[in-house]
């Protein structure tokens, strides 16, 4: 799962944020008749292997006016306009209907409600409408259905900040998508919209969302970490500390994962090097005088045999 699913797989797995949103996108007419004390998140995905270069998403079922519903938040990946959006959206439909078949659970009205955080202005269309020129006498055989399009980049910052939205915290997940392909502009307005949540960032629940909020940023963009440290310190002091921790962790994995990384390299490079040096008539004994090796582990790699090798001999100077 890539960082910019996982964030919004963290903010909309919460329930709060998640009754918030469709509050504020979906038709009125859908809003007055959700029962919210029926609103569950459901587990599971129904993003198969294609879709999941397109999009990741998080289902609530819910009851309207008695009959069940579901709603599934799709967050489209792309940081750019991707025509083929009603395609994939009838791909999920179908894959939702049928896991609910093969599960011999009843059949669900879904509302499908995309959240797209790319800088460019998208306005994505109905299914029927990819085909030009269609006829009318034969548009009804085209299946299509509607869906909500939340397009971040329609918002300003301060309509987000000031006037949509009833959750602080939610107002910030969501000002951080928007302006997370835009560095500059991130860094410039970060303290402002983390202020959003100084009373939230004194509760438990709260660090634990800017916990997200923190991994997010130090993984996708280059904001140098002392910057978002002192940001985040003069809103919150645990936050500031929560911060320095988190970057550090992350230093830490990537470190750990430079070195199992460097040392698959270097076991290969080993491996090849004894293979094309048996291929040219190198005896055994001369390759493993080569590769600084026993004759008995050179005689395995060439048997196909994995082998220990040791690990000042697999590392490149620069992971040592």
């Amino acid at each position: 799962m890539g960082y910019h699913d996982l964030f919004f797989k963290q903010t909309f797995s919460i329930r709060e944020h998640a009754v918030d949103f469709v509050q504020h996108t979906l038709p009125s007419e859908v809003i007055r008749g959700i029962d919210y004390a029926t609103f569950a998140l459901e587990k599971g995905s129904h993003v198969d292997a294609t879709l999941a270069e397109h999009f990741s998403d998080t289902v609530y079922s819910c009851q309207f006016y008695g009959t069940p519903l579901k709603i599934a938040l799709l967050f489209e990946h792309k940081s750019s306009p991707d025509i083929n959006l009603p395609f994939q959206l009838h791909r999920y439909m179908s894959n939702l209907w049928e896991n609910s078949i093969k599960q011999k659970e009843p059949r669900m009205p879904m509302i499908p409600v995309v959240l797209y955080h790319g800088k460019a202005a998208w306005n994505p269309g109905t299914l029927r409408s990819r085909f030009k020129d269609l006829p009318d006498s034969v548009k009804s055989f085209v299946p299509d259905f509607e869906y909500v399009f939340v397009d971040l980049s329609a918002y300003s910052n301060e309509f987000i900040k000031k006037s949509i939205f009833s959750l602080a915290s939610l107002r910030i997940a969501l000002l951080i998508m928007k302006n997370i392909y835009d560095q500059e502009e991130l860094t410039r307005h970060l303290v402002q919209f983390l202020e959003l949540g100084c009373s939230f960032f004194k509760e438990e629940q709260g660090l634990k969302f800017l916990e997200s909020v923190i991994n997010y940023i130090l993984q996708v963009t280059e904001i140098e970490t002392d910057m978002l440290v002192k940001s985040i310190t003069c809103i919150t002091e645990k936050g500031g500390e929560l911060a320095m921790t988190t970057a550090e962790r992350l230093r830490e994995e990537g470190l750990q994962k430079g070195i199992r990384k460097g040392i698959q390299k270097g076991y290969n490079m080993m491996v090849s090097l004894v293979r094309n040096a048996e291929k040219k008539g190198l005896s055994e004994e001369i390759i493993a005088q080569i590769a600084n090796l026993d004759v008995a582990s050179v005689r395995k790699i060439l048997n196909n045999e994995t082998i220990d090798i040791p690990l000042h001999l697999l590392m490149d100077g620069d992971d040592q």
